[in-house]
This record gives C-alpha cells, sequence and structure tokens, in this order.
C-alpha cells in the first residue's frame, strides 16, 4: 500500500504551529466568523511585538496537539475546543493581560448593513463636502436635515441617526460610508486561552475594566472603615484612627470637666454655656 503523499503546504504550517506552540505558554483562540480581512490586518499591526496572529486549520493543529501532547499538558482538550475558523494569538503575557490589550486595541470600521450599532452614532452639523445630487434623498430618508448652500450639501444639526443596539440599514450603512464615518468598533474577542496546562472558558476572560475597578474601590473602602473601627493600625489607618481617638479624648475630658490644655476652652465654653443659660433662667423667674 502506497501512502499519500502530504502536500508542502500542511507540512509547513503543521511544523509552524508545533513551533509556535513549543515557544509560547499562552495561546488564545478567537472566532474569525464576524472577522473582516481589514479588521485582522489592523490589529496584526497593533499587536506587532507583543502576540503573533496565525489563522491556521483545526484539522492541522488537531495532529500538532496529538504529537506534543506529552511537553504540553492538556494541549488537546484545549485544542478540540476550537471553533471552525480560528485565529490563534501567541504571546508572553498572561491571558488577562492579553484581554485588557485586546480591548484596548479595539480599532473603527465601516459599518455595513445588518450591524448592530455598538454606539450611539451621531451624523455631525457641516458642510459634506457632496455636491446636491440624489444623494439629498438618502439625507431625507434616515431623517438628516441639510441645507445647499457653496455648492455643497451641508447637515443643518447634529442628528442621531442610530442608538446602541440599533440594526444599522443598508441605507444608512451607504450614507455613514460616503461621509467618511465609522460608527463601529471592532476587535478580538477571545473565546478561550491556555496557559501552562490551564484552560480559561470564555467567563472568565470576560473583563470588565470599570466593574473590576469599582469592585476594587468598594473593597478598599471596606477594609478602611473596619481596620479605623477596628483600630487596626496601617499606613493608611493610623491618621484617622489617632484622628478619631483624640475626638473621643476631647469628648470625654469636656464631660468629665477635666482641665488640660486641650481641653480647657472646650470645659470653660461648656461652663458659660450653662451659666449662660442659668441666668436666662432667672431673669424669666424675676420678670
Amino acid at each position: 500500500m502506497t501512502q499519500s503523499k502530504i502536500q508542502p503546504w500542511k507540512a509547513e504550517a503543521f511544523t509552524k504551529m508545533e513551533s509556535l506552540i513549543a515557544k509560547y505558554p499562552v495561546i488564545a483562540i478567537s472566532n474569525l466568523a464576524k472577522m473582516r480581512s481589514s479588521q485582522i490586518h489592523e490589529m496584526r499591526k497593533k499587536l506587532r511585538g507583543q502576540a503573533e496572529m496565525v489563522v491556521i486549520k483545526k484539522t492541522i493543529t488537531q495532529k500538532v496537539a496529538d504529537k506534543i501532547e506529552g511537553t504540553k499538558p492538556n494541549i488537546t482538550n484545549f485544542i478540540n475546543q476550537l471553533d471552525v475558523s480560528p485565529l490563534f494569538l501567541f504571546t508572553e503575557m498572561d491571558p488577562f493581560t492579553l484581554v485588557l490589550l485586546l480591548n484596548k486595541s479595539k480599532i473603527r470600521v465601516f459599518a455595513k448593513g445588518g450591524d448592530i450599532a455598538t454606539d450611539e452614532i451621531i451624523i455631525p452639523a457641516g458642510n459634506t463636502g457632496i455636491p446636491p445630487g440624489p444623494v439629498i434623498s438618502e439625507f431625507g430618508e434616515v431623517k438628516v436635515p441639510t441645507k445647499i448652500e457653496s455648492g455643497s450639501i451641508w447637515v443643518s444639526r447634529d442628528t442621531v441617526v442610530a442608538r446602541k443596539g440599533d440594526k444599522i440599514s443598508p441605507k444608512l450603512a451607504s450614507l455613514l460610508t460616503r461621509l467618511g464615518i465609522k460608527p463601529m468598533e471592532a476587535g478580538l474577542t477571545l473565546t478561550t486561552a491556555y496557559e501552562d496546562g490551564t484552560i480559561y472558558p470564555p467567563d472568565l476572560l470576560d473583563i470588565n475594566l470599570d466593574e473590576v475597578r469599582s469592585d476594587l474601590q468598594q473593597a478598599a473602602a471596606r477594609a478602611f472603615n473596619l481596620a479605623v473601627n477596628a483600630v487596626l493600625p496601617t499606613s493608611i489607618s493610623l491618621p484617622p484612627i489617632i484622628s478619631k481617638a483624640h475626638r473621643q479624648a476631647l469628648s470625654v475630658a469636656t464631660e468629665a470637666e477635666y482641665l488640660a490644655k486641650e481641653s480647657a476652652s472646650h470645659v470653660l465654653g461648656k461652663a458659660y454655656a450653662r451659666a449662660q443659660a442659668l441666668a436666662a433662667i432667672t431673669q424669666a423667674g424675676k420678670d
């Protein structure tokens, strides 16, 4: 029986994948299904020097995983989770740092009919630079007020043409492209990641930095209040602990009418106030 000859490009892809998996401790996967080639090109430029992006067929990757399972624990289970159109990212940074980097590396792209608005879309007032013609009807169809001035179409006022979550119509997408407006935010979203045998599911990689920041601030505030109330001295809690103790000691000294350098004015002030109140009552009795 003759063995089937392996095509050169498959052998090259196999060797490349094996080399990358061996070189990098972290492998992440993103789905290519909704990515445009222009977006991939832009993301590749943004990640240059920080992560390698590679697209290789799932079948080839599975064969690589079977071969190196002994040196990369759990790699087969990780590869078996691949989507039909996987985009690999190889990096030395941990998966969570990679997620934050990807979130910061999102790009603006033109809209297509059927896209869902990721933010509010506004066509700003001003000169569009477009000469009058049939295109005016396109503005009218999306309810953007216009006027003709100096041989160009002008938008009369800032106009919201879509809100976050709205479906963008083909006509609106065409008009936005004509105006050079890139309303869509696009980027890579990780579906899973691998690090030294650990597989991270998508829910762990879905990091909302604002929520994390808020949680940390709340935790820090609670820890601070606990330290102050429990009189646990730290570099941060010690000043308010001393200040609170000083106020309490001053209050006790004032109530006990204990004369000291810091309490004397409070004790005498309290005595004076009582004397004034007594004088007022005595005067009222005489009247």
